[in-house]
């Protein structure tokens, strides 16, 4: 099913905007203070573009994939609400990580790092799970019991929600996140 894999391919995105997260969290505990604020920067920059990529992300799958599994395997519906669930734990948890890196900032307080690296390390490893139980569990009950008219359905309101707005979630407009943070942390400051 086609747009199983559009969802797989923004799992991909997602986690890759994560592990840059996780990146510039290393850098900001082994830089020296004139790096701080640059690398707080960039945490916070990058929270935001990973909390705006994920709502896209977790509104498609509830408003396309989830509410067909749901009409159609009313039995297994309490699998899609578990779902639903996480997608909200996962938010408040990325919520968390993107006000920390802002009171950071805000009090320049270097020192207490540990609360970042704690949460960083709990959505990292939710959202993993939840990637896993979703491509291992979700499609393939999609794959077993939608039907064809289902599946085209679930495509074509994907592909809809894409074109709303087509700077969330596609590879080219993550790029400049992941490949020029180096580049911004040795740039002057401004």
């Amino acid at each position: 099913m086609e747009s199983l894999s559009d969802l797989k391919n923004e799992h991909s995105i997602v986690l890759q905007e994560l592990y840059a997260l996780d990146r510039q969290l290393g850098w900001l505990e082994s830089s020296g203070p004139g790096m701080t604020r640059k690398i707080l920067v960039l945490l916070l920059s990058g929270g935001e573009k990973l909390g705006r990529d994920l709502s896209f992300h977790f509104q498609k799958e509830e408003k396309t994939l989830y509410a067909v599994l749901e009409r159609r395997m009313a039995e297994k519906g309490e699998t899609v609400a578990i779902m639903k669930q996480e997608h909200v734990r996962l938010s408040a948890c990325l919520n968390k990580f993107n006000a920390e890196v802002a009171r950071v900032l805000r009090e320049h307080d270097r020192v207490k790092t540990w609360e970042l690296t704690t949460t960083l390390q709990d959505l990292r490893s939710n959202l993993s799970d939840h990637i896993s139980r979703e491509e291992r569990v979700l499609f393939w009950l999609a794959e077993l019991h939608l039907s064809k008219s289902d599946k085209n359905k679930v495509s074509s309101e994907l592909a809809q929600m894409r074109s709303q707005d087509p700077n969330l979630l596609h590879e080219d407009s993550r790029r400049p996140f992941l490949v020029d943070d180096t580049k911004a942390l040795h740039a002057p400051d401004s």
